[in-house]
């Protein structure tokens, strides 16, 4: 009966060491999503900006009558 209990606990052992790996591999690309949402929403603001200041000069220039 003892190698059976040796058996069940080694593979016990691996299940919670493969659970673990998992649960560090989901936090890194968790990660590495947070990162990509930031960097989207930082250029979806720099093209909003750049939209403005095009729009401005637009106005200005049609202000002007050149």
């Amino acid at each position: 009966m003892e190698p059976i209990m040796q058996r069940l606990a080694v593979r016990l052992q691996l299940l919670a060491a493969n659970a673990k790996a998992r649960a560090e591999q989901g936090a890194d690309r968790g990660e590495v999503v947070e990162k990509v949402i930031i960097v989207a929403a930082a250029a979806a603001i720099t093209i909003a900006a750049m939209a403005a200041i095009a729009a401005a000069v637009d106005i200005k220039v049609a202000g002007l009558e050149l």
